[in-house]
């Protein structure tokens, strides 16, 4: 807003007082908007400087050479080698490996809920069972372990209901 003087001296000075005032104030507020946006700029400078400075060079990446049989190493041996020997990443677990594990706990929960005993081969593979168990949920975000807990809990509480009628 562009200050007219001939305009203000037109008003009574109460009225030019107010009106000044009322262009000082939006005057504050514009400055102090622009010297945010600066701030803020100047933080993005920053930033900006720091990544270049800790990111690492990019070298290109020729996608082929993964896929070359010649190599000592590539991608689709090595996958290949991982699967066989049931090996993957420390503490994953497959997805066959949980639902067999899964399967032979219900059934030895059966036995044992039944007022059974277990064999010691069967007691054997509950330890390994839990040995796994510990080793993926070292493994694992918080919130993986959240979603496990919800899980189990809730199984917890669908046994409750179908021993004790609750539900």
């Amino acid at each position: 807003m562009t200050i007219n003087k001939k305009e203000l001296h037109k008003l009574l000075p109460e009225e030019r007082i107010k009106k000044l005032k009322l262009m000082e104030e939006e005057r504050k507020k514009e400055v102090n908007e622009i010297e945010r946006l600066i701030m803020e700029s100047m933080q993005e400078l920053k930033t900006d400087r720091l990544a270049e400075d800790i990111s690492p060079e990019q070298k290109p990446v020729d996608i082929s050479k993964l896929f070359e049989a010649t190599g000592e190493q590539n991608l689709e041996r090595t996958a290949s080698e991982s699967r066989a020997s049931g090996k993957g990443a420390k503490g994953y677990m497959s997805a066959m490996q949980v639902d067999y594990d899964y399967s032979n706990l219900k059934k030895f929960y059966s036995v044992v809920s039944g007022g059974g005993s277990l064999t010691e081969d069967e007691k054997k593979m509950v330890g390994e069972i839990g040995e796994r168990i510990n080793i993926a949920e070292k493994y694992m975000t918080e919130s993986d372990k959240i979603a496990s807990k919800l899980v189990a809990g809730r199984a917890l509480l669908y046994k409750m209901w179908k021993e004790t009628g609750f539900g």
